[in-house]
């Protein structure tokens, strides 16, 4: 009995890699599978649910080899475990749909192009250590010898964003390629702050993370990418993405900054998190607190006098107890506002 009923997994097993075989495109829901390079050093790919093949995909774009979206997805999903790494579970797994360009009973080559897409299933997104993904635009500014300049600003917040990645010439020479190839004509929104229909996509480690400037580490974890691109789909898996508020994201910042130590940059996170619920700026915070309760206006008072302290700061320190101040105060403040808005 046991005899026949291998036989079958197998004719089975046998008949849906014939099926698979057959496609030139379609959705291949896969897992990640740790292996060894032929010097000995180990690695992670992608292998089929059903088949077990080794899941590749190919690009001819220079520029995004090696595909480090990839590598950081595969990271990820190996930490997260479960059935990311499972090749028999069906609650989770990484969805890559597209052309299939060549395929045979070990490998499919998926064509990252055209319809080109990823999507991972999963139950939870605990990741313990995520880095940070920002949407860009390119500003052109003015320099010295009167040439113009370009810059990575982040969308909707216009924090200047800073890194080199492998040189500072490749990276002038990325920001430039949209020009020099025409795709800028096709992409209007990577030079506008607001929207997400264009983008440059910044991802990695941070070394500084304050109001005004975000600057990335150089190292593996760092990418910049045109978007839409593939890692959106692994970000949106494994962080609170949804298209954050710009008031949002100072109060997410100015508790990261806070329990960080960073209590300066505590502070202007927290007034900047109140003057974009607002709709930017002081005289908008005065307008939308204008008939707020004397607790509210207190705190927005107070929040917006620690803040001043924080900007220019000299002799006068900004210490754990003002920062823990001024995010309660922030805090309150968005609460009376969100409970103002329209359901």
């Amino acid at each position: 009995m046991k005899s026949s009923n291998s036989k079958a997994r197998r004719a089975t097993h046998a008949a849906k890699v014939t099926a698979r075989s057959a496609q030139s495109s379609g959705t291949i829901k896969c897992y990640v599978a740790p292996f060894e390079h032929p010097d000995g050093t180990t690695d992670l790919c992608l292998r089929e649910k059903v088949t077990r093949r080794r899941v590749r995909v190919v690009t001819d774009q220079q520029m995004l080899l090696p595909l480090r979206p990839i590598t950081n997805l595969l990271q990820d999903c190996y930490a997260h475990g479960g059935g990311l790494v499972e090749p028999r579970s069906r609650k989770e797994h990484i969805a890559i749909t597209g052309t299939i360009v060549t395929q045979n009973p070990r490998e499919i080559h998926a064509w990252m192009g055209g319809e080109f897409s990823v999507k991972v299933d999963i139950l939870t997104a605990d990741i313990a250590s995520r880095p940070v993904s920002v949407w860009c635009y390119v500003e052109e500014y003015d320099v010295e010898d009167e040439s113009r300049g370009l810059r990575l600003r982040e969308k909707i917040t216009g924090r200047k964003v800073e890194m080199y990645g492998k040189t500072k010439e490749h990276l002038i020479k990325f920001l430039s390629s949209p020009i020099f190839t025409g795709a800028d004509k096709h992409m209007p929104n990577l030079y506008q702050k607001d929207g997400y229909c264009d983008y440059v996509l910044v991802s990695g480690g941070t070394t500084v993370d304050s109001y005004d400037v975000l600057l990335f580490e150089d190292d593996d974890q760092l990418t910049y990418l045109l978007g839409p691109t593939l890692d959106t789909a692994y970000r949106d898996a494994f962080r609170k993405l949804e298209e954050e508020s710009a008031a949002a994201m100072h109060a997410r910042t100015a508790r990261t900054h806070f329990e960080g130590g960073r209590y300066r940059e505590a502070v202007l996170s927290a007034r900047l998190a109140v003057e974009m619920a607002c709709g930017g700026g002081g005289p908008a915070v005065k307008r939308r607190l204008a008939d707020a309760p004397q607790a509210i206006s207190a705190a927005a008072e107070a929040l917006y006098t620690t803040r001043h302290v924080a900007v220019h700061e000299g002799g006068t320190r900004v210490e754990q107890p003002h920062a823990l101040q001024a995010i309660n105060a922030m805090k309150r403040i968005r609460d009376h506002l969100d409970s103002e808005s329209p359901a």
